[in-house]
């Protein structure tokens, strides 16, 4: 007599159809094979969505659209961008990022910093530019953290002291300091160094929000990068002489009561691509 062969579609405990240990136990092991062999494929389909398909994978190429890893080139000195899933042979020719360009829709593009660190606002709680005051609809189109960051750097001494060598222990200036550069091999320095860096408005935290995903992607395989931090990012963007806006990168919700001397929250630099 041939042994049975149970399926789901069996009632086991049917008179005349119990099934043997055996019979159970090769069951259970089978779907189980099943199981495995379905998760298998899927996850070969999952990693096929990788640097071995590239620019010919367009779920790939939608998932971290408009962002880019951009580093200076040695050869000629130009800002340049590739897709994430190309920056290993570049770095392995000895290039070094100089963040993650993101393209943004009416606006310049900007390049993200690979770290980050947690600092002040100020020392002393002085106003440069408070134009937006605690105005949400005026702080979600400042796209002015160049600016802004400038005019808060030329009032130094007010707001972070006289000795100038301590104002990289507050978020504007230590964006400002920001240092990229890297000697490409000859003694000749090249990449973003100090000055070309500044703190991000709200408008320019929020296009980050908008492309974290896909920046913290190209962060990966740049090497010393940290990723986003799901925590509160100042911004320069102004509420008055003793606030600040900063914003929630977990959710995107904004604040304009952060005490620029007391508080301290995360701080990525950002730069111009061009």
């Amino acid at each position: 007599m041939a042994e049975k062969v149970l399926t789901m579609e069996d009632d086991w405990g049917a008179k005349g159809a119990q099934a043997t240990g055996a019979q159970v136990q090769k069951f259970l092991k089978d779907q189980i094979k099943s199981l495995h062999d379905k998760d298998t494929t899927l996850q070969n389909q999952l990693n096929s969505l990788n640097s071995d398909l590239g620019d010919a994978n367009p779920q790939l190429r939608a998932a971290t659209d408009g962002c880019f890893v951009a580093f200076t080139q040695k050869s000629d000195n130009y800002q340049r961008a590739v897709p994430w899933w190309e920056w290993a042979a570049k770095e392995a020719a000895g290039e070094v990022a100089d963040g993650v360009l993101v393209l943004i829709d009416g606006q310049a593009p900007i390049i993200v910093a690979p770290t980050q660190n947690q600092l002040f606002w100020s020392k002393n709680a002085v106003a440069v530019n408070a134009d937006t005051g605690g105005d949400f609809n005026k702080a979600y189109v400042d796209y002015t953290g160049k600016t802004r960051t400038a005019a808060i750097m030329a009032k130094g001494i007010e707001l972070f002291g006289e000795e100038e060598e301590t104002w990289t222990q507050f978020a504007p200036a230590w964006c400002n300091a920001y240092d990229r550069r890297h000697d490409k091999g000859d003694g000749t320095m090249i990449g973003l160094g100090p000055g070309k860096w500044w703190l991000p408005s709200i408008a320019e935290l929020l296009i980050i929000w908008k492309h974290k995903y896909a920046i913290n992607q190209c962060l990966s395989v740049i090497s010393g990068a940290s990723q986003l931090p799901e925590s509160w990012l100042w911004s320069s963007t102004e509420n008055s002489a003793t606030h600040a806006w900063h914003l929630y990168l977990s959710t995107g919700y904004l604040g304009s009561w952060p005490t620029k001397v007391s508080d301290s929250n995360s701080v990525r630099p950002v730069a111009a691509f061009h």
